[in-house]
């Protein structure tokens, strides 16, 4: 302890938290289950402006065979390499979950073994938290209840942490998929300057649907906007408590424990960068599209079309931090960067001071 940095014997004795390793633990799972609830109410405060972006992707969508073959949906389907994220995510909180009563119960079994019934065998009672109780929760009832609430708020905080975050990656996904028929469409029409008002209405009709695609889009942003502000600030938080954890505790059976949830928690902020890239860049290929189609073969009116759609495709459509930080592969960097040295002038200001 009196190696300690002053801050975190100060936390501990008001906390009433008897060690560094607990206090470490409940630090993270408090940043974890606060910043799950916040996005969760982020995103329940916006629950009928979402029901309204699914309804608009919903009127868009193709409805044909032939449509949807033409749109690629397939190709635009939740890849195996993203559910494969996913379950890995879930399927590591579950493990860290029950770990504990896994635990008490291997124990268990071998100290049957070993001492040849169970008379004399104990039960571990462990917990995701060694945190005291007002009553013993060292009997079987007492046990179960205990350790129900703490699946139950597990669930809860998975919940509340992903429903969000999946919802909009169906979003932005679906967008893509539009983007990218538009970016076809365009690429291989040939105008014709002997049949304009043919040219006219395909112009007309690709340029109404590339604006309902970034009214989807901005209203995307509207609606996620503060959660994906929270996404940002949750990962950093995440990456700062695991360097601090290693500072204090060094390597060891607890740390890898304790950052097993670290990859989850990174790969659930690329997903989101890896899509926000993808929706920036399809949005920015109108223009390109536009550019290279045989636009010089068609009328001067559908000309100044094709102008008003390259002009407005200059500025893509991209995902925000509510307003703040584009949601990209170099934000991507850019938090893991920062948060790196963060740790760094934590380390300096904070811990080898206190050396």
């Amino acid at each position: 302890m009196a190696n300690l940095p002053h801050a975190f014997v100060i936390l501990m004795t008001l906390a009433g938290i008897p060690n560094l390793t607990l206090f470490l633990r409940l630090l993270s799972g408090f940043n974890y289950g606060l910043f799950a609830t916040m996005k969760y109410l982020a995103y329940q405060r916006r629950l009928l402006d979402a029901g309204a972006i699914n309804q608009m992707l919903k009127e868009i969508y193709p409805k044909s065979g032939r449509e949807r073959v033409d749109y690629h949906v397939n190709t635009f389907f939740w890849p195996k390499w993203m559910l494969s994220v996913i379950y890995f995510y879930i399927g590591a909180v579950a493990f860290i979950v029950i770990s504990p009563l896994m635990e008490s119960v291997i124990v268990y079994i071998i100290s049957v073994a070993r001492l040849g019934g169970v008379a004399d065998a104990q039960f571990g009672y462990n917990k995701l938290y060694d945190i005291p109780y007002s009553f013993d929760h060292r009997n079987p009832a007492a046990y179960l209840l205990t350790y129900s609430l703490e699946l139950l708020h597990a669930q809860f905080v998975v919940i509340s942490n992903i429903c969000g975050d999946i919802w909009l990656l169906c979003y932005t996904m679906q967008l893509c998929m539009h983007f990218n028929y538009l970016i076809r469409t365009l690429e291989h029409y040939q105008p014709d300057l002997e049949n304009p008002s043919k040219d006219l209405e395909f112009i007309a009709g690709f340029s109404r649907k590339h604006q309902i695609l970034l009214n989807i889009g901005s209203d995307i942003n509207a609606v996620f906007g503060v959660q994906l502000l929270f996404i940002l600030i949750s990962t950093a938080a995440t990456i700062c408590c695991v360097g601090i954890y290693t500072l204090t505790q060094g390597v060891g059976r607890e740390l890898l424990g304790y950052a097993a949830f670290l990859p989850c928690t990174v790969g659930q902020y690329y997903l989101i960068c890896h899509y926000g890239q993808k929706l920036m860049s399809s949005s920015e290929n109108i223009a390109t599209a536009a550019y290279n189609h045989p636009w010089y073969n068609a009328s001067t009116a559908y000309k100044k079309s094709v102008l008003v759609i390259i002009t407005r495709a200059q500025k893509s459509l991209k995902l925000t931090a509510y307003g703040l930080s584009p949601i990209s592969l170099g934000a991507f960097r850019m938090v893991m960067s920062e948060s790196y040295r963060i740790f760094a002038v934590l380390k300096h200001a904070v811990f080898d001071k206190n050396i």
